[in-house]
């Protein structure tokens, strides 16, 4: 064995060591996605702008050309149905080839039964349709110019001798890391709330399938972290609301350089992204109606998976297949994953050192159980050696700042796998 062979198996081993240390346990404290060598930019996930030739103003400049029929919602926002070929994430492609369903599904996992609880719906979907070959695009309303400057965040207004910080808190739950990657999907049921989130924050409810790369040589391009996502979020920056919208996203490189929202609208033009195919389901389209304490559940459902034949990441929302995450968006996250995580996330803009008042779910703590507190229920996986779903169990636990936000994982017949999460400072 030469010396660049031991000195590659010293790094994976000590990357391994370290890893084992981080996710031994229920664990409380710590940091999110506890990764040798991928510090996460504090504002990664924040939406970002690109100035008078960004996406937003193409993607608007395109719409108006190409758009069919368009809606007025009764929830404010304005939709406008494009050809599916005319998305943004397809623009770099003179004749891009679109898969328009999955072709190898896994087989069907189960979503678990509740009472108590009912299925949320878009406000899209019982207003409007597009006609088949269209999907629906959303018109942003309010797009922030605060970070304005070639996608760089941009602390605009910040009082003299104040320095803006961006922090992200966690709550959530996570797989065994899986050595060689394992996974291929994943399905979980989740509660919807509009919490309360004081300006410039977000906060959300979603499942990460990732491939953390450390499989893979230290240093090189599969090495970088890979993920995709996606949920309810509130964020007004984004949408110009406070109402629970699903979203999409997904990061190629750990956050560095690469990450979009939906359909590529806080990225530049002609970049790669989530390719839509439905004509039912709204990328950024609002969620109702939200739950309540003491009072019905609502809940959608999500299952993310491998499609074996293309390659493709495809998304399931509630009975509805949107789209897909095209394979060559990855590295490490190209063909399985080794993580998934499902869970809560708040992301905190200060410029002092007062800790935000924001909620993560319904802002009750995980202790306040069923009809208080959020949830997400049936969690499960798709294993690679048979493409089926199986219960996800020996799950972790992380809070990352559990004075604030908290997260119970438990077990029952009716709801599998599934957790209660959220609070406030």
């Amino acid at each position: 064995m030469t010396w660049v062979a031991i000195e590659v198996w010293v790094r994976r081993f000590l990357v391994e060591v370290v890893l084992v240390v981080c996710f031994v346990g229920p664990l409380v404290g710590g940091t999110p996605f506890p990764f040798p060598g991928r510090p996460l930019d504090g504002r990664h996930k924040q939406m970002h702008v690109y100035g008078d030739n960004g996406a937003q103003n193409v993607q608007l400049s395109t719409l108006s050309t190409s758009a069919g029929s368009t809606f007025s919602l009764s929830d404010g926002d304005s939709v406008w149905c494009i050809p599916v070929e005319n998305q943004q994430s397809l623009s770099q492609f003179s004749n891009p080839k679109i898969q328009m369903k999955p072709t190898k599904r896994p087989a069907s996992g189960s979503y678990g039964t509740s009472d108590g609880t009912k299925t949320a719906f878009q406000v899209f979907t019982k207003e409007a349709k597009c006609p088949k070959g269209q999907i629906p695009v959303r018109r942003a309303r309010n797009p922030s110019t605060d970070n304005a400057n070639n996608g760089s965040a941009q602390d605009v207004g910040v009082t003299s001798g104040t320095k803006r910080k961006y922090i992200h808190q966690h709550a959530y739950t996570a797989t065994p890391i899986s050595r060689p990657p394992s996974y291929k999907g994943t399905q979980v049921v989740m509660n919807v709330w509009q919490p309360f989130v004081e300006p410039r924050d977000f906060s959300l409810a979603q499942l990460w399938v990732m491939n953390t790369g450390l499989s893979f040589t230290p240093g090189s391009d599969n090495w970088a972290m890979n993920s995709l996502e996606v949920g309810w979020q509130v964020y007004s920056d984004l949408y110009g609301d406070m109402l629970p919208r699903l979203f999409v996203y997904w990061t190629g490189d750990g956050y560095v350089k690469t990450g979009c929202y939906n359909l590529n609208q806080d990225c530049p033009a002609g970049s790669p992204g989530f390719v839509q195919v439905s004509n039912k389901v709204l990328l950024g389209g609002s969620i109702s109606p939200p739950s309540e304490a003491d009072s019905d559940q609502y809940e959608i459902k999500l299952r993310v998976f491998k499609d074996e034949d293309s390659g493709n990441w495809w998304l399931q929302f509630n009975q509805e297949y949107v789209g897909y995450w095209p394979s060559y968006l990855f590295h490490s996250l190209r063909d399985t994953s080794d993580l998934i995580q499902w869970g809560g996330e708040v992301f905190d803009v200060r410029e002092g050192d007062a800790e935000t008042k924001t909620h993560m779910g319904s802002g009750a703590p995980s202790t306040s159980g069923f009809g208080k507190a959020a949830y997400q229920r049936n969690l499960q996986y798709v294993d690679f050696k048979d493409n089926k779903f199986y219960d996800a169990h020996d799950l972790q636990a992380v809070s990352t700042n559990p004075s604030c936000y908290s997260v119970s994982p438990e077990s029952s017949e009716a709801w599998g796998s599934h957790f209660f999460y959220g609070g406030s400072c």
